[in-house]
């Protein structure tokens, strides 16, 4: 299969994430640009509350409950628009003529769009290549674990691993789409997969970021275009992320961050234009946390830490005005309470969403850290230097308009995140403050871009304006002493406007090239390898066919003994048949390393067989002795590998496909 042949696949995954959310987003109200902003995270709340409805009520993951929850909440939400009628101020129309918005709109979707697809699929190869990367081993049995059961669930898709919980809680948007993709285009995991993750990169994040400066800047055509240009541009993200982990989840909560900053701006009243009336903005606030937690917990952690300067900012002009205007002492008593009820509460909401991992070493030193965020070199990445001169030109833009500090205070909060977790020593500051994003660097230095895409955005409009500024003069110069002899500007201003961003565009994208190529092509040669079958990586070509096989070879009520460090686990994902371990962690328990130890050798009627005849344990997985990773444990599933050299091993062949091995064990 090639990538135009999965174009049906990406454009199922896009529909699922827009379509729906748009029809909740005009029920509650939004209209224009705001309706299609909305809707990612609209489809995603919606997607998220499908599962745990469908789990708590036993109706299978598909189609038929995610239009069926979308047709209940759009019903209550015409409920409530219908209750409030009247008692909204209503939003006036965007301050151009909508064509120019939208054709702004698209032609910064088109810019970054087209940067990111041109890295990204020739990195992954074909549509049917998956990372053969840790995390990944996981998502791919988790999106087979929801096709299977039919339940799609974030209050219990962690029963993968572990079956007997009550609760386990794993976010779980992502899977529940690509899963659907499978369902509606019949393609295997791994091609459903794929068209999530081009639907997600290519499309929403930029998408997200276009939207987000537009709510901030207003209709403005070049920080529409700079936007879109600048979304395509950061080796960290979402490049990165998809091939360190993979970390799918955290790509879809940080690519619907920027709509659920949106809902911010528009509560807050930051932006040029109001956008949406109050009540669809605090609905919306409610549907974009349920759409971060349910993809990924540490989306609303950050959307916590970004909306600090805007509760602040908004605690002490209140405070200050009541002060001025000589209130009561009730008065100002009450909004001291607020802000103190608001900390309480944000240091709750953060305590809660807290980790217990702590397995990070610092990697830079302080100067590097503060190099890595000015120049864009996270990690020690290449630098991004067209998007760094841009965010400088946006801090200058916000200092001589002196408005939008906000943005400022949030760059420095996502660059503050990422010192500390690359720089300072393991303890309670760093784990209070990075503890629900693992301490992990990586997914810290992807939340960098998100503000200096914002910050360029604004520097593009400060730009437009002193632009705007100098031409006036000189028509002031002209008209009343006509000394520079220049032509008159004729026809329509919004097609100049659409013509000029068109030039900026292709302009930007060739400065993005040229000065962020090596990090972009690091990452690309990093893509390509996790996403790569060559000989002796984690699944090979024999490897896979045999796995393939496995739904005709195996029947369907038997468990295959596998080592999960050795690619075994993955049998799942391919034919759907039951493993004995779906991950590589949590360790094997103490039941499953006695029967990994000896069940080829062992007696009828001894312990070993009791337990694997328990668990329907009647097949191994034979694929050697390479792993993944080199941890201690890769070593505690002897019998699963290397079979026929183990001394009285009682064993049958069922299928070959060059090294790679399945058995029957017959010892039992």
């Amino acid at each position: 299969m090639n990538w135009w042949q999965a174009f049906p696949a990406i454009a199922v995954a896009a529909l699922l994430m827009f379509l729906p959310g748009f029809v909740l987003a005009r029920a509650l109200g939004a209209k224009g640009f705001a309706s299609a902003a909305m809707s990612p995270l609209a489809s995603c709340g919606l997607i998220g509350l499908a599962g745990v409805v469908g789990g708590l009520v036993r109706l299978d993951w598909g189609l038929f409950s995610y239009l069926l929850v979308t047709a209940v909440c759009t019903g209550l939400a015409i409920v409530l628009r219908r209750f409030v009628k009247g008692r909204v101020a209503p939003v006036a129309p965007a301050s151009v003529v909508p064509a120019v918005q939208w054709v702004a709109i698209l032609g910064g979707l088109v810019a970054g769009s087209t940067l990111i697809l041109n890295r990204l699929l020739p990195a992954v190869g074909k549509p049917g290549n998956f990372a053969q990367v840790y995390d990944n081993i996981f998502h791919l049995n988790a999106i087979r674990y929801i096709l299977e059961t039919g339940n799609a669930s974030s209050l219990t898709l962690g029963r993968m691993l572990s079956p007997d919980a009550g609760i386990a809680i794993y976010p779980s948007v992502w899977h529940s789409l690509a899963a659907l993709v499978a369902q509606l285009t019949n393609n295997n995991v791994f091609v459903s997969e794929n068209a999530v993750i081009v639907a997600v990169s290519a499309l929403l994040w930029p998408f997200a970021c276009i939207m987000l400066v537009r709510g901030i800047v207003g209709p403005r055509v070049l920080p529409l275009v700079v936007a879109g240009v600048l979304s395509g541009s950061f080796w960290i993200f979402p490049f990165q992320l998809l091939q360190w982990g993979p970390l799918y989840p955290n790509t879809l909560a940080y690519s619907l961050l920027p709509l659920a900053v949106l809902v911010l701006v528009g509560l807050f009243k930051v932006g040029r234009e109001r956008f949406l009336d109050d009540v669809s903005l605090w609905s919306f606030l409610i549907i974009a946390v349920a759409a971060l937690f349910l993809s990924q917990p540490n989306g609303v952690t950050a959307l916590l830490a970004f909306s600090v300067p805007l509760i602040a900012a908004a605690w002490f002009t209140q405070l200050r005005a009541r002060i001025r205007a000589k209130a009561r002492a009730r008065s100002i008593a009450l909004v001291v309470l607020w802000g103190l009820a608001s900390a309480a509460a944000f240091l709750v909401i953060w305590q809660a969403l807290l980790l217990s991992y702590d397995n990070w070493k610092p990697s830079r030193t302080l100067s590097d850290a503060v190099n890595d965020v000015a120049t864009g070199s996270l990690l020690g990445g290449g630098e991004t230097m067209v998007a760094s001169v841009a965010a400088v030109l946006g801090i200058i833009t916000i200092l001589w308009r002196r408005k939008g500090g906000w943005m400022i205070a949030c760059a420095l909060i996502a660059a503050a995140l990422y010192i500390v977790a690359v720089y300072m020593h393991q303890g309670r500051f760093r784990h209070f403050t990075t503890g629900s994003w693992y301490q992990d660097p990586y997914r810290l230095a992807a939340l960098v871009p998100l503000f200096m895409i914002v910050l360029a955005g604004v520097g593009a409009d400060g730009l437009v304006s002193a632009v705007r500024g100098w031409l006036r003069r000189i028509t002031a110069k002209r008209s009343s002493g006509r000394r520079l002899g220049l032509p008159e500007f004729r026809g329509s201003a919004g097609l100049y406007a659409v013509a000029a961003a068109a030039i900026l565009a292709l302009a930007l994208s060739n400065l993005v090239d040229r000065y962020h190529g090596p990090g972009l092509v690091t990452v690309s040669n990093q893509i390509q390898k996790s996403y790569s079958f060559a000989p002796g990586w984690v699944v090979s070509d024999d490897e896979f066919a045999l796995m393939s096989r496995l739904d005709s070879t195996v029947p369907k009520d038997a468990v295959i003994g596998v080592n999960p460090f050795n690619g075994g686990a993955l049998a799942f994902a391919i034919s759907g048949r039951h493993v004995t371990q779906y991950h590589l962690s949590p360790d094997p328990d103490a039941e499953l390393r006695k029967i990994a130890k000896d069940v080829t050798t062992a007696q009828p009627g001894s312990e070993t067989c009791k337990l694997a005849t328990k668990d329907h344990v009647r097949y191994i997985l034979d694929f050697g002795q390479f792993y993944m990773l080199n941890f201690a444990v890769a070593g505690a599933y002897p019998a699963f590998v290397n079979v026929v050299t183990t001394p009285g091993a009682k064993v049958e062949l069922v299928d070959q496909q060059g090294a790679a091995k399945l058995y029957k064990i017959d010892a039992c």
